[in-house]
């Protein structure tokens, strides 16, 4: 790509794995103590907060395109191995105030591992729900004292879920952390093989009625049906001072993901017959051999610099991304029509399939971006950036090519006013050109990479710090392009969807025992039709709390426990104008668990016992307009880590 080579900084070998992320020691994971705000943050097998890299204010900042791996722009193709990265952070509105180029649906921060201090190995076993687990080793190892360190490990997974379906995947990592000068350089390459990944059948539903859910553990897919993927992630980092008062921020990332075997089994209700035992249509899509790959990268230089009472950072960098996305030439089989709930087994056909089609994505912005800090009293960020994007789709069948393009101004600009040591003020607005993801499985047009559209934000916040904690409340209005099927099942772009709302975090330690965070999200997402009805699948309330109590049982016995409220979600459009919304009902979920950390001798060990939706709550999740998965219903998880 035009650019890139600009930007390399070589790679060197290294090898990564799938199933979970990995701090530098593993009995000292935890998500909670770690964590700032309860705006989200994924640390070890844990994850808390509001928010996700899939789901923030109401988008996925990674389907959007913006991901960063410490700091540099990376653009994914399917999910960054969890072993490269101690976890991540989800930044929006303060979180965001001192990032440079600011995104409207938020930014998700993958920080890795740093350079090992000493000889260190770590062994974790996780018995997941259903007979699942995930059996980890790392292996921590310094080379030339702070200078050079190498990170590794291998993983094994059997992750199970309440559907029934399965996944089974195997990945090693090897990741150099060198120091030359004042720079640091992290080179690192992942592989990771998903060998049976059996399908998670979907429910297609027309009409305001939802069909009752399935039995836990009653698969409804083809036992022949196991979807086989090899992902490979190639890149590095060097970050540090040049000379001076300028530094470096850069990296450059290859991701290859090679789907050598997919499938869709849905499910499609048909209207009428016993609402306890409906009729549905059964169909599956197998597709081809397909690839999806990136190039992806940025460089950015700091120039740091003082006048008076005010610091200074002036930034000028450039960023692309080249990326291939094979998708079509399947072969779709209908099954005719079954009773919904019961398996319906199926020889396994033999497969034609046509040649696929692709779509190539060439994307590049030249960036200026100021940064200044007055004291500790004003914060003041400012981006520009001129981007370009051309998008070229080649029709396997006919070979027809056709181009889209844009070239767009894009800007972020957010102040900070701290009033007192205890309360500040943000303001900001940003407009990018971001990604729209991919069609859903059962769509005309399934794994289809959409185009990148023009979203805006307007965002406001207050936050109080009180001595053992901080409270943040924020404010924002994003509008974006609005994605969903058409009448012929075609899943395009059909109009705007606005989401406006209200969000906090309360974080804080209580007494010397208890350590909660408590978030919430109160929007409203409208669409902008006539009857301004609800994008499917976005809940108008979102809540969380976790909590920690520790004890002075066995020395430091931590019993947890975390609260979950989602709001009612819209299926998919009325199903005739002047009628309501299909809707999914609000719900409910309790986790509980037991955390423990000791010695046996001189070694430090890790116990995490958790039982998950412990009430066993039953309900929809809604991944597309009128398309549905069971929700994850009470499950079990154990993990102990050993640090050597």
């Amino acid at each position: 790509m035009r650019g890139l080579a600009g930007l390399a900084l070589g790679a060197a070998l290294a090898i990564a794995a799938r199933p979970v992320p990995a701090l530098a020691q593993r009995a000292a994971e935890n998500a909670v103590d770690s964590a700032d705000d309860a705006f989200g943050s994924t640390v070890g097998m844990e994850q808390t907060g509001i928010y996700s890299d899939q789901d923030t204010r109401g988008f996925s900042p990674t389907k959007a395109g913006n991901a960063r791996i410490d700091g540099v722009y990376y653009d994914p193709v399917g999910s960054l191995s969890n072993r490269l990265r101690i976890g991540n952070l989800v930044r929006v509105g303060f979180t965001a105030e001192r990032y440079p180029f600011q995104a409207p649906t938020g930014i998700v921060d993958y920080r890795v591992r740093p350079i090992p201090q000493k000889l260190g190995t770590s062994f974790a076993t996780n018995q997941l729900a259903f007979g699942g687990y995930v059996r980890e080793w790392d292996l921590r190892l310094p080379l030339a004292g702070d200078r050079l360190g190498l990170i590794g490990g291998v993983a094994l997974s059997d992750t199970r879920y309440s559907d029934g379906s399965r996944m089974e995947a195997w990945g090693v990592t090897a990741r150099f952390n060198v120091k030359v000068g004042g720079l640091e350089i992290t080179p690192h390459v992942s592989i990771s093989r998903f060998t049976a990944n059996h399908v998670r059948p979907l429910t297609v539903v027309s009409g305001s009625a939802l069909p009752p859910l399935p039995e836990v553990r009653r698969y409804l897919g083809q036992d022949w049906a196991k979807g086989r993927n090899l992902n490979h992630n190639f890149g590095g980092v060097v970050r540090g001072r040049l000379l001076g008062n300028l530094s470096i921020r850069a990296g450059i990332f290859r991701a290859i993901g090679d789907r050598q075997e997919n499938y869709s089994e849905i499910y499609a209700i048909l209207p009428g017959g016993d609402p306890a035992a409906p009729l549905a249509s059964h169909r599956l899509i197998a597709d081809p051999e397909q690839l999806l790959r990136s190039t992806s990268g940025e460089a950015l230089l700091f120039y740091s610099f003082k006048t008076g009472a005010w610091q200074h950072r002036l930034i000028a960098g450039y960023r692309a991304r080249d990326r291939l996305t094979e998708f079509g030439g399947s072969d779709i089989r209908n099954f005719g029509t079954v009773v919904y709930g019961m398996p319906d087994p199926e020889p396994e056909p033999q497969f034609s399939f046509t040649t696929p089609n692709s779509s190539r994505v060439e994307q590049s912005s030249w960036m200026l971006g100021y940064i200044g800090r007055l004291g500790n009293r004003l914060s003041v960020n400012l981006g520009l950036q001129k981007s370009s994007y051309h998008a070229t789709f080649t029709e396997g069948a006919s070979g027809r090519i056709t181009n889209s393009r844009d070239d767009p101004w894009l800007y972020n600009a957010s102040m900070t006013w701290h009033i007192s040591p205890a309360f500040s003020i943000y303001a900001g607005t940003q407009r990018g050109l971001e990604d729209s993801g991919a069609a859903p499985e059962n769509a005309v047009n399934r794994n289809e990479q959409l185009p990148a559209t023009r979203t805006r934000q307007y965002e406001a916040g207050l936050r109080w710090n009180f001595g053992h904690g901080q409270l943040v409340v924020d404010a924002f209005d994003i509008t974006k392009p609005y994605f969903t099927f058409d009448a012929n099942r075609v899943f395009s772009e059909a109009g705007v969807v606005r989401h406006r709302g209200v969000e906090a975090s309360l974080t804080g330690h209580f007494g010397k025992r208890l350590h909660v965070l408590a978030g919430a999200v109160m929007m409203q997402p409208r669409l902008d039709n006539a009857a301004r009805d609800r994008p499917a699948g976005t809940p108008s309330v979102f809540v969380k709390i976790d909590a920690n109590y520790r004890t002075d049982i066995f020395g430091g016995l931590t019993p947890t426990a975390s609260v979950t409220y989602i709001g009612a979600r819209a299926v998919g459009a009325p199903p005739a104008p002047g009628q309501p919304q299909p809707m999914v009902p609000g719900y409910a979920m309790v986790d509980l668990g037991l955390r423990q950390s000791f010695k046996l001798g001189s070694v430090p060990v890790s116990f995490r016992m958790v039982a998950l939706n412990v009430f066993d709550t039953a309900h929809w999740k809604v991944v597309a307009a009128n398309t549905l998965q069971m929700e994850e219903r009470r499950r079990f998880n154990l993990s102990v880590a050993v640090d050597f």
